[in-house]
């Protein structure tokens, strides 16, 4: 059992930082090579090439999104079996999640196949970078199930204890994914569609190289023939949480999908530049989605053991790590936004573009963190309810204030980025109410 470990005993403070740091490093190294992609693109081959990814950043993200929160529902059911120490139940959900995760690969894979230009061209993005754009989108759709398999796989692992496993792999996932960017790119002169192939390849390798290494390390992953029968209780237990959180995370992507239409309106130097702070913003932010799916885990053992009290003594100490971290942020964008910014391109408009937003963006920062804090410990308890409320915040907030602000004169491009702080706002105070209110704690419990 040196794979698995037990989150319902001991300082919860110690376990979250824990079990926290390798899903930070995976983050991080993550985010690294997906501004590696950025970086190579946007220095090697152009701004037109770095607005052409992003173009399709946020429908990508849509599609990967529906993985996500399959995922997180799988996990979360795993870890409360876990919790209360039903270890074959632990193992029928496992098996069970082979048939959501790769119904759901292939469904994707085919649509983003078929219909990448026909949503791009509905999305309205720019005729320059239209071409590069589906390459880039058509090629990343292929890759779907390995993105379902590691996000799967990784998520069972955290459910039992166990982050470091899925931070071994991506590391050398992302090492493969740094090389093949280099090769496809510099060598062989692919462009964009060489840095979607890399990332492909790089995700199967993940997923492959993780799940072997789990069915030799972790006693849970030792399945039985018998235990591959679909299980209608356990799917039901899955679909229950996974769907509303496959929803919430679909209904953000909608919302950045609707973003991209008002940015692409601006042109393509305002679209490189959002690309780019939404880049840095992501790889900066790697801590908040860290306490997230640490928190989500740690309360779906606890609650599953009954332990309500170690779930709030967990959560008052990620907001204070939040509360610190947000405030350094104020400053490093105040002062390094720039040199941030020239790390992607090297047009002087858009470098100051993206500087005076980053510096923006900045103050809202503290709402985003407490968004995320509170959405781990409602998601980990299952409350489906906040998961439709978030998603539905998430698109009223960033569409409505999106297309209200930037139609106002004083405010205009700079309305694309306030619409994402008053998005964050919003959310964090819903899911402050719903966790004072405490009916996820009673219900559970």
């Amino acid at each position: 059992m040196k794979f698995v470990q037990d989150m319902t005993a001991g300082s919860p403070s110690k376990l979250l930082v824990s079990f926290s740091l390798p899903i930070l490093a995976g983050s991080l190294i993550q985010q690294l090579y997906t501004m590696t992609d950025s970086i190579i693109v946007g220095r090697f081959v152009g701004a037109d090439a770095l607005a052409a990814i992003g173009a399709c950043g946020s429908l990508t993200y849509l599609f990967f999104s529906l993985f996500f929160g399959l995922s997180a529902g799988i996990g979360i059911i795993i870890a409360r079996y876990f919790g209360a120490g039903k270890d074959e139940q632990v193992q029928k959900g496992i098996a069970n999640s082979v048939f959501l995760l790769l119904g759901a690969a292939i469904l994707l894979t085919v649509t983003g196949i078929c219909f990448a230009r026909p949503i791009l061209l509905y999305l309205g993005t720019p005729s320059d970078i239209l071409k590069d754009a589906v390459a880039y989108f058509q090629i990343t759709s292929a890759g779907i199930l390995g993105v379902a398999f590691y996000n799967g796989i990784s998520s069972i692992l955290r459910a039992l204890g166990d982050s470091k496993t899925p931070l071994i792999f991506l590391v050398i996932a992302s090492l493969l994914n740094v090389g093949l960017d280099l090769l496809f790119v510099l060598v062989f002169h692919l462009g964009v569609a060489g840095t979607a192939l890399a990332t492909s390849l790089a995700q199967f390798v993940s997923a492959c190289t993780c799940l072997i290494f789990a069915l030799h390390t972790n006693p849970f992953f030792r399945l039985k023939k018998e235990q591959f029968r679909p299980d209608k209780i356990l799917l039901g237990q899955m679909t229950h949480i996974g769907l509303p959180l496959a929803l919430q995370d679909a209904l953000i992507a909608i919302s950045c999908v609707a973003l991209q239409t008002v940015i692409n309106s601006f042109g393509t130097a305002i679209v490189a530049a959002f690309t780019a702070t939404n880049r840095i913003e992501t790889m900066l932010g790697q801590i908040y989605l860290t306490m997230n799916t640490a928190l989500s885990s740690y309360t779906a053992q606890n609650l599953g053991a009954g332990k309500v009290s170690r779930v709030r003594e967990g959560t008052r100490f990620c907001v204070w790590i939040t509360a610190a971290f947000s405030l350094c942020m104020v400053v490093l964008m105040h002062l390094f936004g720039s040199a941030f910014m020239t790390l992607f391109v090297d047009d002087t408009s858009v470098i100051q573009t993206g500087a005076f937003a980053l510096a923006l963006t900045s103050w809202f920062f503290i709402a985003w963190g407490l968004l995320y804090i509170f959405r781990g410990v409602l998601n980990g308890a299952g409350n489906a309810a906040f998961a439709y409320i978030s998603g539905i915040l998430e698109v009223v907030g960033r569409v409505g204030s999106a297309v209200l602000l930037t139609s106002l004169p004083l405010i205009g491009q700079w309305g694309i980025w306030l619409s994402e702080g008053i998005t964050w706002i919003l959310v964090a105070c819903a899911g402050i109410i719903c966790y004072l209110h405490g009916t996820w704690a009673r219900r559970t419990a």
